[in-house]
């Protein structure tokens, strides 16, 4: 296996795969939206709410607003805690939001408890409060994972594709069409022919070669090189993101050959 990193953001990574197979590509991006655990808020008790939006509404917005931990690892998923997942400092943090109009309440006002508990962003707007208007909310935060539910997803916008194979045969005259109609930019004309010079970028939509001459451009993918895009939901940056959902398909396998060895 080979990996090629192509473009590396806080929120954002994308890189190539070479020697790997798809389901291998795609329990990267499975993991990456519903195995890699995170804070988000489970339950919430609301003591005033005078605003426009039912409590119902609020309590969504308030699910899905992602959440950033300095250090993840001091909580435990409820179910693995030594309370049994009644609700201790080990599995859950506490938080507090209480808002009187007028203004926008936005997740920047949601309080916790633990200092090292915060919203991955400030301006999240939650709801509007009019004059005399007031939203008191008392809940807390718990650890899981996205396959639970989606306010635990950290990864956000993940997929993956083929890298393409694109040839150009002698045939080519370099007329241009084909550099006219890619969606892309994928090709130029170079010394009278047409040459391919961001493959990565290739959609394989095949425009080019329904333009051309028939052979004259050839759009095959490979089978074992791959491009994956993976987005996180602000929880963590998303090479840790990346990092901890391989570690997961690692523990998920020595599992399962653990398992296969008692059998055998």
């Amino acid at each position: 296996m080979k990996l090629e990193l192509l473009l590396l953001e806080e929120a954002r990574i994308r890189f190539l795969l070479s020697g790997v197979s798809a389901a291998f590509a795609n329990g990267i991006r499975r993991a990456c939206m519903s195995e890699v655990p995170v804070l988000a808020i489970d339950e919430i008790g609301i003591y005033d709410n005078t605003s426009v939006l039912f409590d119902e509404q609020i309590s969504l917005r308030l699910g899905e607003v992602p959440l950033q931990a300095e250090d993840l690892n001091i909580f435990c998923l409820p179910d693995e805690c030594q309370c049994e997942g009644a609700g201790c400092p080990g599995c859950r943090v506490d938080f507090m939001l209480s808002s009187e109009g007028p203004g926008m309440v936005y997740s920047r006002d949601i309080q916790f408890t633990d200092p090292g508990v915060k919203p991955a962003f400030d301006k999240i707007p939650i709801v509007i409060l009019g004059e005399g208007e007031k939203l008191v909310i008392e809940g807390y935060a718990t650890k899981h994972v996205g396959k639970e539910h989606t306010k635990w997803q950290a990864g956000t916008l993940c997929g993956y594709k083929n890298l393409p194979g694109i040839e150009v045969a002698d045939s080519c005259d370099g007329c241009g069409k084909c550099v006219e109609v890619c969606p892309r930019n994928v090709l130029v004309v170079d010394e009278g022919r047409a040459k391919a010079t961001n493959m990565v970028e290739c959609s394989l939509c095949k425009l080019c070669v329904d333009t051309c001459e028939p052979g004259a451009i050839t759009v095959t993918p490979i089978l074992d090189s791959f491009v994956l895009s993976i987005e996180s939901c602000g929880s963590m940056p998303a090479k840790d993101l990346v990092a901890k959902a391989a570690l997961e398909i690692q523990k998920r396998a020595e599992d399962l050959d653990a398992k296969l060895a008692e059998l055998a």
